[in-house]
């Protein structure tokens, strides 16, 4: 668990989390699932062993046990990338990782991909031209638009909507009452 952020009890109580969620990982996840030989019947540990998830995570073993402990130790994004990969975490999982890492998060992964929607929503969305129009999901990502859409408000496809609000200098000109709407848009 990286150093900075917190007060000790903060850090001690998120260091516990961080066991927890990595049992729990871990135990889901069978050796055949991951490569490796199943270990027989002898096998009294469920899932991947701390010492298997090193391995195929590509660091020491003393280390993902210190980590897995929530061990007070530096930890980059790249090494919670493995493990996350490893443990086969969902993109809200791996961001949860992170968190108790004490580590900025990743940006959300829209779990929709660009052709999720059908040709029907996307005829839908078309027919209300000349009006924008763009569906999001639950992370504000736009999984479709319109060609006003795009023109009016400067949207692509898979571009996060409140990334935008805050950070495009474009986008906060564009909004009439910008500041007025920020604590809507944090609260939702």
């Amino acid at each position: 668990m990286a150093s900075a952020g917190g007060s000790p009890p903060e850090r001690l109580r998120r260091g516990q989390e961080l066991r927890t969620f990595l049992r729990s990982r871990r135990a889901r996840i069978s050796p055949a699932e991951s490569g490796l030989p199943d270990g027989g019947a002898r096998r009294r540990t469920p899932g991947l062993r701390r010492e298997e998830v090193a391995v195929l995570a590509g660091v020491g073993a003393s280390w993902y046990q210190w980590l897995e402990q929530g061990r007070d130790i530096t930890v980059s994004p790249q090494v919670l990338d493995a493990v996350a990969r490893v443990l086969r975490m969902s993109p809200a999982e791996r961001r949860h990782l992170y968190v108790l890492a004490g580590l900025n998060p990743p940006l959300p992964e829209s779990e929709y991909d660009p052709d999720y929607l059908c040709a029907g929503m996307q005829r839908l969305m078309d027919s209300w031209m000349p009006y924008p129009a763009h569906i999001m999901d639950p992370y504000f990502s736009a999984v479709g638009l319109n060609a006003s859409a795009q023109l009016v408000m400067g949207m692509d496809a898979q571009e996060n909507c409140i990334i935008n609000f805050f950070c495009d200098e474009r986008y906060r000109a564009r909004a009439v009452s910008w500041e007025q709407n920020a604590p809507g848009v944090v609260a939702e």
